[in-house]
């Protein structure tokens, strides 16, 4: 068993990296004419977009669920129910935006567009992994 220490820096470092994945670009898709859409946690950024685009830009604000469960995971530092409240939560938020990913890569295909996974997912994942470690360990430091 590792040591509240370890577990709090586990947590930590959770947080560390899904704050940097909320700066990230988390995948993008590219179309013909040179139209790439960049997605982020804080919304969707349309490169080179032609006169014709659809009126109005997605704003999927993926990032909303991924800061409360940050933020309950900074309160996991005190109260040790909040860390494995805010992992498990952020490991629902992450496996609802997968699924989203994997539905706009669909969505992507049919357009004949190229889909690319971004830094950003692969922080969110790593960061969500390390926190959920560090908040299992607190909780069982807690019983133990």
């Amino acid at each position: 068993m590792i040591g509240r220490p370890t577990a709090i820096a586990l947590i930590a470092a959770g947080v560390v990296l899904t704050a940097t994945a909320m700066v990230l670009p988390w995948y993008s898709t590219a179309y013909a004419g040179g139209v790439e859409v960049v997605v982020r946690a804080w919304g969707t950024e349309i490169l080179d977009k032609p006169g014709d685009w659809p009126a109005g830009e997605l704003s999927p604000w993926y990032g909303v669920p991924v800061v409360v469960t940050a933020l309950l995971l900074v309160a996991g530092v005190w109260i040790s129910r909040a860390a494995l409240a805010g992992a498990a939560g952020q490991l629902g938020a992450v496996c609802v935006i997968g699924a989203l990913v994997v539905s706009e890569r669909g969505h992507a295909v049919e357009q004949q567009g190229d889909f690319a996974v971004g830094f950003g997912l692969v922080f969110l994942a790593v960061g969500t992994l390390v926190a959920l470690a560090g908040a299992v360990a607190v909780q069982r430091e807690a019983a133990a």
